[in-house]
């Protein structure tokens, strides 16, 4: 090596090929990754709405009144009469 500085030159319409070819495998490989992940988010945030809204009629089954709050024979006595 002689120091020289050598410079490799592509023909400007190569170039753009390769540019474009590079940027689309780009965009491939992230929606490849993309695109599951933002199912996976989506069917978890479904399924957690479904798990606040069990737990929600649960709890309101279990209130006071509710047919699981485990009372019986609940009687009101009407002092006006």
């Amino acid at each position: 090596m002689s120091g020289r500085v050598t410079t490799v030159r592509v023909h400007g319409w190569l170039a753009q090929i390769l540019a474009i070819a590079i940027i689309a495998a780009g965009v491939v490989i992230g929606l490849l990754i993309f695109l599951p992940l933002a199912i996976l988010a989506g069917v978890g945030f479904l399924v957690y709405l479904g798990y606040i809204w069990v737990k929600l009629k649960i709890a309101k089954a279990r209130s006071p009144n509710g047919p699981l709050d485990g009372r019986h024979n609940v009687r009101v006595i009407d002092r006006d009469e």
